[in-house]
């Protein structure tokens, strides 16, 4: 008897098991799934590595990841869409850390060749030892309205060793948004990739000579109205404090609505220089979804390169829209912003930053770099001073997201500890949206 059960049960698997396989052979492409095999491309010298996620990122924000294995390649099974393919791995070669990151886009059809191979070059690169700790750039409402000028920016020396903040430099690729129309893509690659360079939109700021940053240091930035913003505005951020640095060079950028003359505590030694090109008044960064990144020129001050015509780019000979070309080997860090709710397109190559974190405006949210947790703890310093249970992230909101160490940054340098941060070129791995402004702590 519990035979022919077995039988009749095993019949009536097959024919669900055919049923489920006919749905890829019909036109009903919502129940078909196609197999993406997905090979990394290592550089010249390097060995490839196991277990190194991979994500496939859908065009509706699905996501979907998987291990390598040895020789690696791994394979996913999805539907029809368009995917954005990102990697991102760290290892540390001689006591030294290092960086592969990678991205391609894939659209997948119906009339997708399963044997087909997804190739996946990876760009490799040291850990930055000056990396972008926080981007407060989306502004807040409170009962007096809706304020966006109050962005800034925190610096970090991530490193055991002091940094020097000489010839460092702030700059932003185009667009300002990541959902605008990009002229920079070409059969869906920037064109400007193979030529080594990224572009800066309308300026870039730049340090006074002599500022070091000791290890767990940091520097505030306040990028627009450099002022106790709390007097208006009470949700906003205050300004007035001797410690911060902040963009305001008024025969440069002469918009005296997002440059009022900064605060009579921040010292004029603290303020930022700029080099301009093109017609803007204002250094204008994007309010819900910059490219924003640091460089540091190598051979000739910051000024010199800037203000060079040798080293910009016109868009189709306009005097408008003019570009800063700065090589990628220049650039220190970066974060790529993607706009909540929108289509939008990578800015920063995979070779900068392979990843993106979304970000919702006017709610005072802001970007906040994730704890690299084992490191951290690793620390013998940081004995008893690590403070756990985080819960500042914002992921009761579409597209929100957490730092899933669990790792209080913030209360655990008030308590002493000093932090590393996690850097792995990808701003999906290294970010996630903070519900409230460290400054406002």
């Amino acid at each position: 008897m519990s035979k022919k059960i077995n039988l009749l049960v095993l019949l009536a698997m097959g024919l669900i098991a055919t049923f489920f396989q006919s749905c890829k052979d019909d036109d009903d492409d919502d129940y078909a799934t196609y197999s993406v095999l997905v090979q990394l491309s290592y550089p010249d010298g390097y060995d490839v590595a196991e277990n190194v996620v991979v994500t496939l990122t859908s065009s509706d924000g699905t996501t979907y990841t998987d291990s390598t294995d040895t020789n690696g390649i791994t394979t996913f099974g999805v539907p029809v869409e368009i995917y954005d393919v990102s990697v991102s791995e760290r290892r540390t070669v001689s006591g030294k850390s290092y960086n592969f990151t990678g991205s391609k886009s894939v659209t997948l059809t119906d009339s997708w060749n399963e044997t087909d191979t997804v190739s996946v070059d990876l760009s490799v690169s040291e850990a930055a030892a000056l990396i972008i700790k926080e981007l407060y750039i989306g502004g807040c409402q409170d009962t007096s309205g809706t304020f966006s000028k109050d962005k800034y920016v925190i610096l970090y020396n991530n490193s055991e060793d002091e940094v020097s903040l000489d010839n460092v430099c702030l700059a932003y690729a185009y667009p300002y948004n990541s959902n605008s129309t990009n002229h920079f893509y070409e059969n869906g690659t920037l064109s400007y990739e193979s030529e080594g360079w990224i572009p800066a939109g309308t300026g870039i700021w730049y340090f006074p000579d002599g500022i070091t940053l000791a290890s767990g240091e940091q520097i505030v930035v306040a990028l627009y109205n450099a002022i106790d913003n709390t007097e208006t505005y009470e949700n906003s951020v205050n300004f007035a404090n001797a410690e911060y640095y902040c963009t305001y060079d008024i025969d440069v950028f002469t918009l005296t609505s997002y440059y009022p003359a900064p605060s009579s505590l921040i010292p004029t030694s603290h303020y930022l220089s700029a080099v301009r090109y093109g017609a803007a008044k204002a250094w204008a960064i994007s309010n819900s979804s910059p490219a924003f990144y640091i460089f540091a020129t190598e051979d000739e001050t910051p000024k010199d390169y800037a203000s060079s015509a040798d080293n910009q780019y016109s868009y189709n000979g306009s005097s408008t829209s003019i570009y800063l070309k700065i090589p990628t080997d220049w650039i220190i860090d970066g974060i790529e912003v993607y706009r909540q709710g929108y289509d939008n397109q990578k800015r920063l190559t995979a070779d900068i930053d392979a990843g993106y974190v979304y970000h919702t405006n006017k709610q005072g949210y802001t970007l906040y770099r994730n704890v690299d947790q084992t490191a951290t703890e690793a620390l013998d310093e940081n004995s008893g001073k690590i403070v756990y249970n985080y819960s500042g992230g914002t992921t009761d909101v579409d597209d929100g997201s957490t730092d899933k160490s669990g790792i209080d940054a913030e209360a655990s340098e008030a308590n002493g500890a000093r932090i590393i941060y996690s850097d792995t070129n990808s701003s999906t791995t290294d970010f996630h949206q903070r519900a409230k402004a460290s400054l406002r702590d």
